[in-house]
Parts: structure tokens; C-alpha cells; sequence
């Protein structure tokens, strides 16, 4: 994969997912939090199965691909997304922001200490808890004016156990599921996702709570189609070329698209914590890609990336 499509790929779901907190709050205004992302999903796997269909594209996979592929899927879907949808109900949104920003860090812990897929590196290490401190500083206000009663406490633990559930997900995919087709594994993980999603809506309730009206259909329809069809679709293309922590960076670019997006498009103010906190997020970066005492096999990853 050429060099500039790897970062076309990468600055195209930063700006995507740097919107899609938003969206989220939209979607919650006529959907609850686990039927929204139910809903979200099914419009998503509609689009893999017409375009798969399109470009003969086969979406069968192999029985030995099924347990991670389950598993992943549980863990990105229903604990991710699902609490993701459950917490943003008590939470501003850079709140949610810090606390998500823990996923590279988890990423980094379990890719290195528990399935030993990469080799633990001092600089990445302290490039991601120097990416963590940069999202702290910014969205620190948010933080301060929180009243944390018990559900917001609540809903913090579940942003945080989110990020961890996504951090092994991530690495499973990368582990276990490399040599799978994007679109079959991707199709296959929606929809398991989708089916516990609706499963857990149904048995707490949910069906009660839904009031259709245009601004969250309109925010279900583009965190569907390009928010989790497309972006998904992209975000496996480039793990498959890229390291996992590596790729886990976009969740501290994403908040920053967010920020830059609200001040070009709706006149918000950029304070100095958003330039200090986005130049230690810079930093945190570029420390973690520092080539220290990198494996060879590390080095070659790297260097497919950018090929």
C-alpha cells in the first residue's frame, strides 16, 4: 500500500470518528443507547452485504476464524459501543473523551504483556501516557465542571472497561484474524454485534424509549454508512499494515478533529490548553514512533506500512 494512501486512510478516519461523538449524542435523542447502536450497525451491514454482493465479493469464513472472530465481536460491540452508548447519556462529550483515551494505553498492555504480539518498548510506553496527559489538559475543563453523582461515575467506569474491551479486541483482530478477507470479517463481526446489541435493548427495556424524529435518524444514517460501513472497512485495511498500537493513536487525534471541526465550523474559541494539550499529544506521538530497540520483524511492519 502506498505511503500517502496509508495516510489518507488514517486522516479520513480521524476526521470521521472525530465527528461521530456528536453524531452519537444526536442518535441518543430518539434512540436509546444500545437499539441506537443496534440500529446504527444494521444499516452498516446492509451496506457491507450490497456492496459485497456488487463485487462478488464472498462473505463466508472459515470454522476455525469463528471463536476470535465471536469473541472480538462481543468485545468491540456490545462492551465497547454498547457501554460507549450507555455512558455519553451522563457525560459531556470530552469527558467521554478523556476517559476513551485510555485505549491506547490498554492497547499497548494487552499487545505486549498478554498476547505478546509486539515486543514492550520504553518510548512507545511513555509516548502513549504523554498522548494521554495532552487529551487531560484539554478537555480538563469539562472534567472540572462534572458533578460526578453515581450514575456519571457509572457511566465513567463503562467509558473506561469500553476502551479495555476494545484494546482486546483490536489485538485479537491483529493476532488472529490477519488473514481474513475485511469485508467478510468485518460483515461477520457486525453482525454479532448487531443480534447481542438488539438482545440486550429488548431485555432492559429499550423499546419504550424510541421517538423518531429527523435529527437522530439523520445522525443513526451517517454513523451507519460512514462512521461504521466505510470507516470499518478502512480501519481493518490498515491494521493489517500497521501495528496495533500504532493504529490505536487515532483515538488522540479524533478529539482534536472535533475541537478544529467546532472552531472552523461553529466559531467555538481554541483556548492555549487546546494548544498545549495538542502539541503534547504531538509529542506523545513522535516519541512512540521513535525506532528504539525496535524487533526486525517490527521494523518490516513498519516499513510495509509505509510502502
Amino acid at each position: 500500500m502506498k505511503r500517502w494512501i496509508v495516510i489518507a486512510i488514517f486522516i479520513f478516519l480521524s476526521f470521521v470518528w472525530g465527528t461521530t461523538w456528536s453524531a452519537i449524542k444526536f442518535s441518543l435523542q430518539g434512540f436509546p443507547p444500545f437499539l441506537g447502536a443496534m440500529l446504527r450497525f444494521s444499516i452498516a451491514l446492509v451496506c457491507l452485504a450490497l456492496y459485497a454482493r456488487f463485487r462478488g465479493i464472498s462473505l463466508r469464513i472459515s470454522r476455525r476464524h469463528f471463536a476470535p472472530l465471536f469473541w472480538s465481536a462481543i468485545l468491540l460491540y456490545l462492551f465497547d459501543y454498547g457501554l460507549i452508548y450507555w455512558g455519553e447519556q451522563y457525560l459531556y462529550s470530552g469527558v467521554t473523551a478523556i476517559f476513551f483515551a485510555t485505549f491506547p494505553i490498554f492497547t499497548g498492555v494487552v499487545s505486549n504483556f498478554i498476547f505478546r504480539n509486539e515486543p514492550f518498548q520504553w518510548n512507545k510506553f511513555f509516548g502513549l501516557l504523554l498522548g494521554f496527559v495532552g487529551i487531560f489538559i484539554i478537555f480538563n475543563h469539562q472534567l472540572l465542571i462534572t458533578e460526578f453523582n453515581t450514575m456519571v461515575i457509572l457511566a465513567s467506569l463503562a467509558i473506561i472497561f469500553s476502551a479495555l474491551a476494545a484494546a482486546v479486541s483490536l489485538v485479537m483482530v491483529k493476532k488472529y484474524l490477519g488473514g481474513v478477507n475485511t469485508i467478510a470479517m468485518t460483515f461477520h463481526q457486525m453482525l454479532w454485534g448487531v443480534l447481542t446489541l438488539g438482545i440486550s435493548g429488548v431485555l432492559i427495556g429499550e423499546t419504550s424509549r424510541i421517538h423518531l424524529h429527523l435529527k437522530p435518524i439523520l445522525a443513526v444514517g451517517y454513523l451507519g454508512v460512514v462512521g461504521s460501513a466505510i470507516a470499518f472497512v478502512l480501519y481493518y485495511t490498515l491494521l493489517k499494515k500497521m501495528s496495533a498500537i500504532t493504529l490505536s493513536y487515532i483515538i488522540y487525534i479524533t478529539p482534536l478533529v472535533a475541537i478544529f471541526t467546532g472552531w472552523l465550523v461553529l466559531d467555538e474559541q481554541i483556548t492555549w490548553h487546546t494548544i498545549v494539550g495538542t502539541l503534547i499529544i504531538f509529542s506523545g506521538i513522535a516519541l512512540s514512533e521513535m525506532n528504539r530497540g525496535e524487533s526486525a520483524s517490527a521494523d518490516v511492519e513498519l516499513e510495509d506500512a509505509l510502502e
